[in-house]
C-alpha cells in the first residue's frame, strides 16, 4: 500500500531509539486473568486506538482536590472550571507538538481531547500493528454479545521520545467483564424416568416474599414417571398402578427449626403442568405449585410425597434433592422510598441538576419498558422537562443486548429521583468491535464536556478485579477522577458482587480465597464506592435468642449485608487496594475498624491484605431482589450495581437543596461522609451482621471481612438515612454563608442556633443582602456567567 513507505521511513528513522523496559507494565503484551489471546483479527478493519499522554502538575492538582472536596477547608466547593482545571493539568505543548507531530504524518485519523491529555488514533489493524510494533488478537473470554475485544499480544514497541510523552494506550488497556445483575435463568431439568415412588422436585426453587415455586414430576406406584395430565388422572395409563389424589409438601426451614404442611390436591385449579424430558429422552408430565405464608429471611427447602387412591402413600423426597432458597422481599421503588425516607413524588427542579448512567458493552434499555414500569409502580410522570437525554446510541444495534445493567439502572434512577435531568450514557456508541477501552473512552467523553452539560451525578456499575489490571491504567484512570472532583462532580462505583476474593472463587475454585482481590475502579480514592445489603430480621448482635430464661425477638425487618450464602444473590465487595495509599479522609474510621473486637478484621495469615491501603466500601444500600421489567415480565435482580444508582439518586436530591440556595453540588462525596459518620453517626443505618467470604453461588471462603459497629470493610458506613443527611446538609449550607461573615465555620450542629453573637449574625446577614441585591441590580445584564445553568460556583466568592 501506498502508506507503507511513509510508515518504514519514520520508524527506520527512530528505530534505533526504541526501548521496551521489562517492567514497564505500560508497553507489556495484553495479559488479564480470564482472557485469551484468540485469532488475528481482519487487517483491513479500523480500530481506534486511545492514547494517554503524560500530565502535568498533579501533585498540585490533588492538593486543589483535597481542598475544594474537604468541607473543613476555606476553599470546599470553590470548584475549578474546564478552562483553569486543563491550564494548569493536560500535557506540556512540547509532548502535544510531538504526539501530533508522529501521528500526523501517518495515515489514519488523529483527534486530541480537549485538555489535549488524551486522544484518538483510528486506522486498519495492519497499519496499527506497524506504528505500535505489535501483533494484534481478538481476545477471548466471557465476552459481551456481539463485541470482539482486540489487545496487543507481544510489547507495544514506539519511538523513544514518544514512550516518554505517553502515559499508555488501550492497546494492553484491561477488559471489562459484562455487569451484574444478569437474569437468573430456570435451567431445563431431566428427571430418572423410574426408579422410585417418591415425587422427584427440580433442584431450583423460585423464592419470593413469603412464597415458594416448586417443579416436580409424580412417580406412579410401579416406580414409572408420570406422563397423564391433572385432567385425565395423574398415573391414570400406568399399569398396576393407583391414581395420584394429592401430595403432600412438607417445607423445612432448618435455620429457624420451622416447618409447614401443605396438602395440595391433585386439581387443575392447585397444579400447573407443563411437557418435561426425562434423561433418556421421552416426555413426562411436570406439574408445578405456588405455597404462601412462608417465613422470610430463612433458608428453606422442601420434601413432597404422593397420596394414592388406595389410601396408601409414597416416601417423602430427599431434602438435599433440592437447593436451598431464601424468601425476601422483593424491592420496588416504594420498598427504597419507605426504607430511607427518600420523598419519591417530589420532583427534583432546578435546571442544573442532573445525573447520569454509565453502560458500556453496548447495552441498551427499553423506552417502553421503562414506561411500563413507571405505571406498574406508581411512579408519577413529570412533565416539566425531557425525562432522558442520551448520549451515544441506544438501539438495539449490531452487537447490542437489552441488559438487566441498562433497565435496572434507568429504571430506578428515574423513579428515585423524580423528574432530574437524566443522561444514559453509553459507551461505547457505534462500531463496537473497534472501541478499545470503555472507561478511558467514556473519561474523554466526560472531559470533552462542557460545564453546563456535563452531569453533576453519574453511576458507574462496572467494576473489575484490580489484580488483573496494569498500573499505568489504574494511577490514569485514578487521576482523572481527582480531576472530575476538581470539577464539582461525583462518581458513585460499585463495590462488586464476589465478596472478599473476587469471582475468580466463583468460577475456578477456592484456590483464589486467601487474597483480597479488590476490584477497580471501585477501589479508587476519588469515587464513592457503594457496597450490598439485603433485608433480615436478625439484623442487630442479639436477635432471635431463645432459652429458658431470656428470648430476644427483633421488631422489625433491617439492613445486613448482602451474601450469597444468605440469599441474597451476590456478596458484597469491599477491603483494601493494594495500589493506592488510605486517603486522608478515613484515616480515623478505619484505624478504628482494625481495632475493633466485635468482629475482628483476619490475621495476614489467613488472608492477604494491605491494611494501610484504600479502603472501601464508603457506603452500602439495598442491592438484593430488585424487580426489573424487561418486556412482558418482572424479574428479580441483585448486584451492586442496583444499590450504586440507589444511592446516586439520592445524591442528586442533596444537590437540589443546594442548587436552590445557589451553593456548588456536593461534589466529591467521601471528606463529607467520613466527617458525617464522625460527628453524626445517627446519619446512617449502622450495618453489624454478615461478611463477605462468600463469592456468588455456593463458594465461600474460610476468610473474609466482617461488619461491625461504625465503618467496616464491608458495608462502609452503612447506608444513608436520607432525611437526616439533608437536614445536615442544610445546616451545613446556612453555616457555610455564615461563616464567610464570622470567621471559620463551627461544627454543625441540627439543633437551632445557639450562643452570643446571634443578632450580631443576623443584621450582618441582612446588611449583605442589601449590598448583592444592590451590586446585581447594578450589574445585571452583564454578568451572564452568574446564570442559575453555571452554579458550579458558591454565589459568594469571599
Amino acid at each position: 500500500m501506498a502508506w507503507v513507505c511513509p510508515i518504514a521511513v519514520i520508524l527506520i528513522s527512530q528505530c534505533l531509539l526504541c526501548i521496551v523496559t521489562a517492567s514497564d507494565d505500560r508497553w507489556a503484551a495484553f495479559s488479564q486473568l480470564g482472557w485469551q489471546h484468540g485469532d488475528r483479527p481482519s487487517h483491513d478493519n479500523s480500530i481506534v486506538v486511545l492514547l494517554a499522554l503524560r500530565q502535568r502538575n498533579m501533585d498540585l492538582l490533588e492538593r486543589k482536590a483535597q481542598a475544594v472536596s474537604d468541607p473543613s477547608s476555606p476553599e470546599y466547593g470553590r470548584y475549578l472550571e474546564r478552562d483553569e482545571l486543563y491550564g494548569i493539568s493536560g500535557s506540556s505543548a512540547y509532548n502535544v507538538d510531538l504526539v501530533e507531530k508522529f501521528f500526523s504524518e501517518l495515515p489514519g485519523t488523529f483527534q486530541f481531547s480537549f485538555g489535549k491529555d488524551f486522544a484518538r488514533y483510528t486506522c486498519t489493524i495492519a497499519c496499527v500493528e506497524k506504528v505500535f510494533n505489535t501483533t494484534l488478537r481478538i481476545q477471548k473470554g466471557r465476552v459481551a454479545p456481539g463485541t470482539t475485544p482486540i489487545r496487543a499480544s507481544e510489547p507495544v514497541r514506539l519511538p523513544v521520545n514518544i514512550q516518554n510523552a505517553l502515559e499508555g494506550t488501550s492497546l494492553n488497556a484491561p477488559l471489562f467483564m459484562p455487569p451484574h445483575p444478569r437474569q437468573s435463568k430456570v435451567m431445563p431439568f431431566r428427571y430418572k424416568r423410574s426408579g422410585r415412588t417418591a415425587p422427584r422436585v427440580r433442584p431450583m426453587m423460585v423464592a419470593g416474599d413469603q412464597f415458594i415455586s416448586i417443579h416436580f414430576v409424580a412417580y406412579c406406584k410401579d416406580k414409572v414417571v408420570n406422563q397423564d395430565t391433572v385432567q385425565n388422572g395423574i398415573c391414570r395409563n400406568s399399569p398396576h398402578s393407583r391414581l395420584i389424589t394429592a401430595f403432600d409438601v412438607l417445607v423445612l426451614q432448618t435455620a429457624t427449626n420451622w416447618q409447614k404442611l401443605v396438602r395440595v390436591p391433585a386439581v387443575p385449579d392447585t397444579l400447573g403442568e407443563k411437557v418435561a424430558k426425562t434423561e433418556d429422552n421421552q416426555t413426562c408430565t411436570e406439574f408445578n405449585a405456588t405455597l404462601g405464608n412462608i417465613q422470610n429471611y430463612a433458608s428453606t427447602t422442601v420434601r413432597i410425597r404422593s397420596l394414592f387412591s388406595d389410601g396408601s402413600v409414597s416416601d417423602f423426597s430427599d431434602p438435599s434433592e433440592v437447593m436451598p432458597s431464601w424468601p425476601m422481599a422483593y424491592t420496588t421503588p416504594s420498598l427504597l422510598s419507605r426504607n430511607y425516607r427518600i420523598p419519591m413524588h417530589e420532583p427534583v427542579r432546578h435546571p442544573r441538576n442532573s445525573i447520569s448512567v454509565a453502560e458500556f458493552l453496548g447495552q441498551y434499555y427499553n423506552p417502553d419498558d421503562l414506561d411500563a414500569f413507571f405505571k406498574l409502580m406508581g411512579v408519577r410522570e413529570w412533565g416539566t422537562r425531557p425525562k432522558l437525554s442520551l448520549i451515544g446510541e441506544n438501539l438495539p444495534m449490531a452487537g447490542s443486548v437489552l441488559g438487566g445493567e441498562a433497565q435496572l439502572d434507568i429504571q430506578y434512577i428515574t423513579s428515585l429521583a423524580a423528574n432530574v435531568s437524566t443522561f444514559f450514557w453509553s459507551v461505547p456508541s457505534i462500531e463496537l468491535a473497534t472501541r478499545q477501552e470503555p472507561f478511558l473512552d467514556w473519561l474523554m467523553q466526560l472531559e470533552d464536556t462542557d460545564d453546563s452539560e456535563i452531569p453533576l451525578v453519574h453511576s458507574v456499575s462496572y467494576s473489575d478485579d484490580a489484580l488483573t489490571m496494569p498500573f499505568w491504567f489504574k494511577r490514569r484512570v485514578n487521576e482523572e477522577f481527582m480531576k472530575l472532583a476538581l470539577r464539582g462532580i461525583t462518581v458513585l462505583v460499585a463495590s462488586g458482587d464476589d465478596g472478599v476474593s473476587g469471582n475468580f472463587v466463583a468460577k475456578e475454585g477456592l484456590k483464589y480465597c486467601g487474597v483480597n482481590r479488590e476490584e477497580f475502579p471501585s477501589s479508587s480514592p476519588w469515587v464513592t464506592s457503594v457496597g450490598g445489603t439485603q433485608l433480615a430480621q436478625e439484623n442487630v448482635p442479639v436477635c432471635g435468642y431463645a432459652s429458658e430464661d431470656v428470648m430476644v425477638q427483633c421488631p422489625h425487618d433491617g439492613e445486613v449485608v448482602c451474601t450469597s450464602d444468605k440469599g441474597g444473590g451476590i456478596t458484597s465487595g469491599g477491603g483494601f487496594s493494594s495500589d493506592f495509599p488510605r486517603p486522608w479522609y478515613q484515616h480515623e474510621a478505619v484505624e478504628h475498624y482494625l481495632h475493633q473486637t466485635d468482629n475482628p478484621v483476619p490475621s495476614q495469615d489467613k488472608l492477604k491484605y494491605n491494611k494501610f491501603g484504600r479502603a472501601f466500601p464508603d457506603l452500602a444500600a439495598l442491592s438484593s431482589n430488585y424487580l426489573v421489567l424487561m418486556g412482558d415480565d418482572l424479574t428479580a435482580m441483585s448486584g451492586t450495581s442496583a444499590s450504586t444508582p440507589l444511592v446516586a439518586s439520592m445524591v442528586a436530591r442533596w444537590n437540589e437543596d443546594r442548587l436552590q440556595q445557589r451553593m456548588p453540588p456536593l461534589g466529591f462525596l467521601n471528606p463529607l461522609l467520613y466527617q458525617i459518620l464522625s460527628k453524626y453517626p445517627s446519619a446512617f443505618n449502622d450495618v453489624q451482621i454478615g461478611d463477605n467470604r462468600c463469592s456468588r453461588g455456593s463458594a465461600c471462603c474460610p476468610t473474609g471481612f466482617a461488619a461491625a459497629r461504625g465503618w467496616d470493610a464491608v458495608s462502609g458506613c452503612g447506608s444513608p438515612d436520607f432525611q437526616l443527611v439533608a437536614k445536615i446538609l442544610r445546616e451545613d449550607a446556612m453555616m457555610s454563608f455564615r461563616s464567610r461573615f464570622s470567621g471559620p465555620a463551627q461544627p454543625l450542629a441540627l439543633d437551632a442556633v445557639q450562643g452570643p453573637g446571634w443578632m450580631f449574625l443576623i443584621v450582618m446577614m441582612l446588611l449583605q443582602s442589601l449590598i448583592t441585591g444592590f451590586v446585581v441590580f447594578v450589574l445585571m445584564g452583564g454578568c451572564r456567567r452568574w446564570k442559575l445553568v453555571h452554579a458550579m460556583r458558591p454565589l459568594l466568592d469571599g
